[in-house]
């Protein structure tokens, strides 16, 4: 096994204990529980790690690094959630945020895991469109040196 996927397997692990042991130390606190349809949930988060999973440990050499890790905090965010639906038979939401928003450690995971496929994208798209512009004018200048 590569070194970056050893590391990508540490860091999920990782966070999922994060998430579990934050939920076990607060749980003589004030926290909820979100009851919704467990076997649907887990079923789709199971799919999805699958997904995931096969994604960044494919042989394939265009997945960067940043990327992996950046995947590992969906797929820590997806495990956690279930390891609680299973064991608890729902969500524990031990962050509150305002009148109407409560999340867990493991629900940031997944923003997190948003927001740096968002950078990372919006990233490419850039180094692509500053390829392209670069390309056109090459052919340009190469187009005007033929003409002369």
């Amino acid at each position: 096994m590569k070194k970056e996927n050893k590391i990508v397997i540490i860091i999920i692990f990782c966070l999922i204990m994060i998430d579990q042991i934050s939920k076990f130390l607060l749980s003589n606190k004030s926290w909820t529980i979100q009851n919704q349809d467990n076997g649907y949930h887990i079923m789709i988060s199971i799919i999805i790690v699958i997904m995931i999973f096969r994604y960044i440990f494919s042989n394939n050499i265009y997945i960067k690094k940043r990327t992996k890790i950046v995947l590992s905090f969906a797929i820590a965010g997806a495990i956690s959630n279930v390891i609680d639906r299973i064991w608890n038979n729902s969500v524990i939401l031990i962050i509150n945020i305002g009148h109407h928003i409560e999340i867990n450690i493991a629900y940031i995971y997944i923003i997190i895991a948003w927001l740096g496929m968002a950078l990372i994208m919006t990233n490419n798209t850039v180094k692509m469109i500053y390829e392209h512009k670069n390309k056109a004018e090459r052919n340009n200048i190469k187009n005007e040196n033929k003409n002369r």
